[in-house]
């Protein structure tokens, strides 16, 4: 993941995603705390000063990439996760999507964010045990490389048990959890608010084709921006396409389904 000039961009990013969303009351949980990671090269002077009027929190230097293996790669890779699955399973802690992912279904996405380079994120449900508990795969490339977590969830509870992890240099390995927290459970919309937000159908096209969709906007509490969710039935996860848009300016966050399907599988060996 790409060296970033501040840490507030990682944290006040999925804050900012809260934020938009009036009434979100999950902002505590929307960032496990003590997230600090290479996501971005750098952050253009807008969109950075839309996450500075939001959260202003200590810069920070972040590492470029991963250190040598061991119980720095071990802590490196943990705080990776928490802000990967993050990204993947929410939109700032809330998720418009009505649909459950299947055992071997998976998406990916495509995020822009002004003009910084395009991010590929997975997110792919790999097998459901026979005790109940999932193994979910994120997975996140830039340029500077492909990093991929596996890890086994206890649905229930909601706590991580086992991941495993590979970074860009190709060093994979099993990271001790400890029950810290690293992975927090997506509060999804109901369907009710779901519905109240829906303002028509319209058909949208993204890389992995053109859909009939409900769009479903969210206005932000103070009025000055807007959350938007394309939703179609076929995609796993719901969504299609979700946008961040401040007033006046446009869209300065964008993420377009690019992939899906229905055969994802380990690729970390870790069942």
């Amino acid at each position: 993941m790409k060296k970033i000039e501040t840490l507030g961009w990682v944290v006040g990013t999925a804050l900012v995603l809260a934020v938009l969303l009036s009434g979100c009351s999950m902002l505590g949980d929307a960032v496990t705390g003590g997230i600090s990671s290479g996501v971005r090269k750098g952050v253009s002077k807008g969109a950075e000063q839309k996450v500075e009027e939001e959260v202003a929190p200590e810069p920070e230097p972040a590492q470029a990439k991963a250190p040598a293996m061991g119980s720095q790669w071990n802590q490196y890779m943990v705080m990776q996760a928490q802000m990967a699955f993050n990204y993947a399973f929410s939109a700032g802690g809330l998720w418009a999507g009505q649909m459950d992912y299947k055992p071997g279904e998976y998406t990916k996405f495509e995020w822009t964010m002004e003009r910084d380079d395009p991010i590929i994120m997975e997110r792919a449900y790999l097998k459901e045990l026979d005790d109940g508990k999932q193994w979910w795969r994120v997975s996140w490339e830039d340029s500077e490389g492909l990093w991929i977590w596996e890890a086994l969830i206890d649905p229930q509870s909601s706590q991580m048990l086992r991941m495993r992890a590979r970074d860009p240099d190709g060093n994979e390995g099993e990271v001790p959890v400890t029950g810290q927290s690293v992975y927090m459970p997506t509060a999804e919309l109901t369907k009710e608010s779901v519905q109240g937000a829906t303002v028509g159908k319209e058909k949208v096209d993204v890389p992995a084709g053109r859909f009939q969709a409900d769009h479903v906007v969210f206005m932000a509490a103070t009025g000055e921006g807007q959350v938007e969710f394309w939703l179609a039935p076929q995609v796993p996860g719901g969504v299609v396409k979700y946008l961040i848009s401040t007033k006046g300016e446009g869209a300065f966050w964008n993420s377009d389904l690019i992939e899906f399907g229905k055969k994802a599988t380990t690729i970390l060996n870790s069942f």
